[in-house]
């Protein structure tokens, strides 16, 4: 088994596709290092000269008119609550670098999500090409077990996948603490740091598995893709077409997306839209719920279990000529 482990691998390793894949995750985050070197950087005394202007002007005239705003929102119909609008904050003008904190939290969602979709890409491609190509075939011959070859791609995609996770957050924390500190700024605690990278692990090793089940069962990398693209249509659809309807809001807890975003944030918090008939006409007020890490974690648990067994049937049952 170890020797097949190795020889997977050093298969993986050697794909242009997988190359690429590592290129542009990189590409991407040391992008998003230009923003971040922006936002951690104190203000220019010219640029903060004209912020505080028009910071104080739109200030002013939230004071005076706040209210009257708000009431005006409230006769439309929508709730009160809904219609409360924050006053101008100082950060927003520039005024202020932006906290690490907020810096942090950006950076590590990005390079979560990012992995997460390029490691779906990279398991499903690397057994989706084998099919394409013929390999599978010829790798059957010289080791026809196929139930110890499904184990060792698995694992193989899964561990390196958990790798390029773990590389991408360091990459974005190490970036973070370091252009903060450069800059003079308050790099705090990083434990919900760290603790959210391990959580985020479960995105790229899920994804990866999903991505290597849906590449082995359709043998093409292409219907992989559309399968990712298809779900993505549905997810926008939901939250934004139908993002008003009541049934559609409470499929949430049912939803892949929304389980996995339980596991990375230690829950996940969303809106059921309730109309309500108010003396100003109909009024839509949302109901929070919120799904929780153990329940996320139970459906992903489930889904990647059933998901891994019926590939494997699939594999040991079908042909691969």
């Amino acid at each position: 088994m170890t020797r097949l482990l190795a020889a997977e691998i050093n298969r993986l390793r050697s794909r242009r596709f997988t190359l690429i894949a590592l290129l542009a995750v990189l590409l991407v985050l040391a992008i998003f290092q230009i923003q971040v070197n922006s936002d951690v950087s104190p203000p220019s005394a010219a640029a903060v000269a004209a912020n505080e202007a028009q910071y104080e002007r739109d200030l002013k005239e939230w004071e005076e008119h706040h209210e009257e705003w708000e009431q005006q929102c409230v006769d439309s119909g929508v709730p009160r609550e809904q219609c409360e609008g924050p006053a101008p904050n100082r950060q927003d003008y520039g005024l202020e670098p932006v906290p690490f904190a907020q810096i942090a939290q950006i950076g590590m969602t990005l390079a979560i999500c990012l992995t997460g979709l390029a490691m779906f890409l990279v398991a499903a491609s690397f057994i989706g090409a084998e099919f394409t190509t013929g390999a599978i075939a010829n790798w059957l011959s010289f080791l026809p077990r196929r139930g110890q070859v499904y184990a060792a791609k698995l694992v193989t995609v899964v561990g390196f996948s958990l790798l390029v996770s773990a590389c991408a957050s360091a990459f974005v924390l190490g970036m973070a603490v370091l252009l903060t500190w450069v800059h003079g700024g308050e790099v705090t605690s990083l434990r919900p740091w760290l603790a959210l990278s391990g959580r985020g692990l479960s995105v790229a090793g899920g994804l990866a598995v999903i991505g290597f089940c849906v590449g082995l069962m359709t043998r093409h990398t292409a219907a992989a893709l559309g399968v990712l693209l298809g779900y993505l249509f549905i997810w926008v659809l939901r939250t934004g077409v139908l993002s008003q309807l009541g049934w559609a809001q409470r499929l949430t807890p049912w939803a892949a997306e929304a389980n996995l975003a339980a596991i990375v944030g230690n829950g996940h918090t969303y809106g059921i839209p309730v109309r309500r008939l108010t003396e100003g006409g109909v009024s839509i007020e949302y109901v929070e719920r919120t799904v929780s890490l153990m329940h996320g974690a139970v459906y992903w648990a489930a889904l990647l279990a059933g998901m891994i067994l019926a590939a494997l049937l699939v594999f040991r049952h079908r042909d691969v000529t």
